[in-house]
């Protein structure tokens, strides 16, 4: 008679599940000790579980349930807890266990004699039989039997419906096996792993391989005794292994929700970062130019994100002058984008919502009027709408952030010799590009124009990221930005905003969190470049708040896949990465506040300490 043997095998050996395979919770979250949710059944349904444990005892004629018999209560019946509700669900949903569609399977843990018990079960099924039974109903309920089960060689003495949990060490004849359709073990038999850190090599081997070995034969895999932490769960979606246990479904369901937005592989090869040649680095002297590089919501975490996504280099990490800048603003432990780019732009710190004002809503000046005023170029960048609250700090005076036309009126009153960003809605208007011609602007929709008109015109360069077509604006412009601004006789100061980090976090979307960080960090390469070439060039990078409290769960540098949580759709108040390169660079040690910086770059320039 031909019989399959399923053993546990010890060989050390990689997952046969896919790299890829996407964990949801319908196809593999399984509610432990289901009956101990305050709504047994109705939370793990709600989240569209795939599987729903429930233990049952047989107590006269009623099956109840319970983990054990000191928590036997009469009212709590197998009926009214799991076989009514979800009569109820899958005849709400016109046939099946969730709307739309979806897998269930109930997963019955026997805790009295196990023949007693099922024959009752038999009897107590009987009216919700067809809610079981796939001849009826292809996407009936699936009923597997657990915990005191049958040897298998009788399970043909049971009603067909019933399928059983499997015995990793039993025989089972071909019509055996094709009534087990998942294995549960204790993860006590392979690891006292904690779910904290790693888990320890040869347990990993061992569990890999059991779970490649059960997966050969066309068999589900659960263990449960497992700890309730997010490092374990990634850690079997990797093995593979099927149903996830939980007692904390509502968790669970959130981290199989939010794994693939929350995740990230490239699809494009990583950029080679830039070897600077450090001639200038860190030297005492006066730089004639600066160029000051921000990505708006870029936390230390959003850096490492890009980082691993880039095989474990970026070019901001060439940088040997680093430290934090605290984001603070006057009125608040978590700044806004208004709040920070002011305090960076001017050195003083203010209310959120104010733009290029104090505390007192009085103006204040920013390094573009205060440079442009000794003969230095001045120009802002950004792939925001040039009114965004991070430009706007630089070229605007205003109480609210919000006032995009008035701040429009600022930026045409602006010294600065060049403006390239989104265009606002005031930039549509023909009044508004009047005014900024009659005060000397050259205004154009094509920021490729740049390198056509003469560097001594002032520019307003209108154009945004078309991200589909590999455009994106700040990498395009950087280059001829810094060429024309040189081209005076004072030197140049440049501020370049990389915006969309920030959404990225709001949205908690790691893979737009990445891709911009990315983007972000080859314009940093060219800044580099530039600062080589022209050694007389300090640059300084930085944030101007981190956003989404992330924080990193998982990642590959070898393949570059990530994987991340976030705390908040908020800015938090953590302090974000400050680099510099070039002259003065080591000005930019340590902590700083971010009304700090403008003071450090004004001293730099004149030659002060």
């Amino acid at each position: 008679m031909k019989t399959i043997l399923l053993a546990i095998l010890l060989a050390v050996g990689l997952s046969l599940a896919a790299a890829g395979q996407r964990y949801t919770a319908n196809g593999n979250a399984h509610s432990h000790n289901d009956y101990l949710q305050a709504r047994p059944f109705h939370v793990a349904h709600a989240h569209r579980f795939a599987s729903i444990e429930v233990d049952i005892h047989l107590a006269g004629d009623r099956l109840l349930v319970a983990h054990d018999a000191a928590g036997l209560d009469t009212a709590r019946t197998l009926e009214r807890l799991y076989l009514r509700p979800l009569a109820e669900q899958v005849d709400l949903n016109g046939g099946t266990p969730y709307p739309g569609g979806g897998t269930l399977q109930l997963l019955v843990d026997i805790k009295t004699d196990g023949d007693a018990t099922l024959r009752r079960l038999e009897e107590v099924i009987r009216p919700f039989r067809r809610y079981f039974d796939p001849a009826v109903n292809p996407a009936a309920t699936r009923l597997v039997i657990s915990g005191n089960a049958p040897p298998p060689g009788r399970f043909a003495d049971y009603d067909p419906l019933f399928l059983f949990d499997g015995d990793p060490f039993a025989r089972y004849t071909p019509a055996q096996a094709a009534r087990v359709p998942l294995y549960s073990l204790p993860l006590a038999r392979f690891s006292g792993w904690n779910g904290l850190g790693r888990l320890p090599a040869p347990e990993h081997a061992a569990i890999t391989s059991f779970v490649d070995s059960l997966h050969r034969a066309g068999k589900k895999v659960r263990f449960w005794g497992t700890p309730d932490t997010k490092t374990l769960w990634q850690a079997f979606i990797k093995i593979g292994v099927d149903y996830i246990n939980t007692d904390r479904p509502g968790e669970l369901a959130a981290f199989l929700r939010d794994r693939e937005k929350h995740g990230y592989r490239p699809v494009a090869p990583p950029h080679v970062p830039r070897r600077p040649a450090y001639r200038a680095d860190g030297r005492d002297r006066a730089p004639r130019n600066v160029i000051l590089l921000i990505s708006d919501g870029a936390g230390f975490a959003h850096l490492w994100a890009a980082a691993t996504a880039n095989r474990g280099d970026l070019n901001v990490m060439q940088c040997k002058h680093t430290g934090f800048l605290i984001t603070t603003s006057f009125d608040d432990y978590n700044t806004d984008s208004a709040a920070a780019g002011t305090a960076i732009a001017t050195g003083t710190a203010t209310r959120n919502r104010y733009i290029g004002v104090d505390p007192g809503g009085r103006p204040v000046p920013n390094l573009v009027e205060l440079l442009s005023a000794r003969g230095v170029a001045c120009g802002v960048i950004t792939n925001d709408n040039i009114t965004g609250a991070t430009p706007a700090a630089f070229l605007a005076h205003r109480v609210e952030r919000g006032m995009s036309d008035s701040i429009a009126r600022d930026i045409i009153a602006s010294p600065a010799a060049l403006v390239v960003g989104g265009a606002p809605r005031a930039f549509g208007d023909e009044a508004t590009l009047r005014a900024a011609r009659a005060a000397g602007f050259r205004v154009t929709a094509n920021p490729a124009d740049l390198a056509t008109i003469p560097a001594g015109e002032r520019v307003i360069a209108l154009g945004r990221d078309t991200v589909a077509a590999g455009y994106r604006i700040i990498e395009e412009v950087f280059p001829r930005a810094a060429r024309r601004l040189a081209a005076g006789k004072g030197g140049f100061f440049l501020m370049v905003e990389g915006a969309r980090v920030d959404a990225g976090g709001h949205a908690n979307d790691l893979s737009l969190v990445i891709d911009e960080y990315l983007s972000f960090d080859r314009l940093v390469g060219m800044a580099l470049a530039f600062a080589d070439e022209n050694d007389d060039t300090l640059v300084i990078i930085t944030s101007d708040h981190e956003t989404g409290g992330l924080v990193p769960l998982d990642g590959d540098y070898a393949t570059g896949v990530h994987l991340a949580d976030f705390a908040t759709v908020d800015h938090t108040g953590a302090p974000v990465p400050l680099f510099a390169y070039g002259p003065g660079a080591a000005a930019f040690h340590g902590f700083t506040r971010n009304s700090e910086l403008a003071g450090k770059i004004l001293r730099l320039v004149n030659g002060k300490k």
